[in-house]
């Protein structure tokens, strides 16, 4: 029996147009944010220049991508680094300093064979006799 695996899903639907629906969302804002701005604004131009950034902030979360990551993460993750602990370790050492007064014992010899040339030889001339 066979299955359908599903590909493709770390891509968002279309939901209106070539929108999805954070885009849409994130686009909405900005409108109403400048339709804000200069309806309560005594001239447009104030209006404009009021709006100008939060209508960029809002569009760049909304088409923007750094290095395949859209902007709300990085956003979210320059926010926990400016916020977030600046100590970083590798790994933890809870060893207690030795006391130098204490003697450190010699590790145990392992038990290692060794051989003389002349041995060497006459395993290789073995091995070499017998295949």
């Amino acid at each position: 029996m066979q299955f359908r695996v599903p590909q493709f899903i770390d891509i968002e639907d279309k939901i209106l147009g070539p929108l999805t629906w954070k885009q849409f969302a994130y686009t909405l804002g900005a409108v109403g944010i400048l339709y804000i701005s200069l309806r309560l604004s005594p001239s447009k131009f104030l209006g404009l220049i009021i709006a100008t950034p939060f209508v960029a902030t809002f569009l760049s979360l909304a088409f923007v991508k750094i290095n395949n990551q859209s902007f709300v993460e990085v956003l979210e993750h320059g926010f926990t680094y400016f916020t977030g602990s600046r100590l970083y370790t590798w790994q933890k050492n809870n060893n207690k300093v030795q006391d130098q007064s204490t003697p450190v014992q010699a590790a145990p010899k392992s038990n290692i064979v060794t051989y003389s040339k002349k041995d060497l030889g006459e395993i290789a001339n073995n091995l070499d006799i017998k295949n």
